[in-house]
């Protein structure tokens, strides 16, 4: 069973946008940047990032409001699922030591 019918061009866009401006935190990147690397029209961006800082994901730049970059929120959660990943690890090699050989 194909899931394409799930699909929505609109979140597609927003996973997009998010992906093209990681990495840009510091200068951030003008709206019309993105509308050329994605394709899109200027009043879908606009939606886009209206969405995202509503979401706390994305807000503008403090001394350029022209230009948008990531929120603290998407590397909370990356650091949050490493963390998991590295107690996770540090547990299982606990119990492997465990279980060393007798010798």
């Amino acid at each position: 069973m194909s899931n394409s019918q799930y699909i929505s061009p609109q979140v597609q866009r927003v996973l997009a946008t998010i992906e093209l401006m990681a990495g840009k935190e510091i200068d951030g990147v003008e709206p019309g940047k993105l509308v050329a690397e994605l394709g899109c029209s200027p009043a879908d961006m606009t939606r886009v990032l209206a969405n995202l800082e509503q979401a706390g994901w994305a807000e503008r730049l403090k001394n350029n409001a022209q230009r948008w970059r990531l929120h603290a929120k998407p590397v909370q959660i990356s650091n949050t699922v490493a963390h998991t990943y590295r107690t996770a690890l540090n547990d299982l090699q606990i119990e492997s030591n465990k279980y060393q050989l007798l010798g």
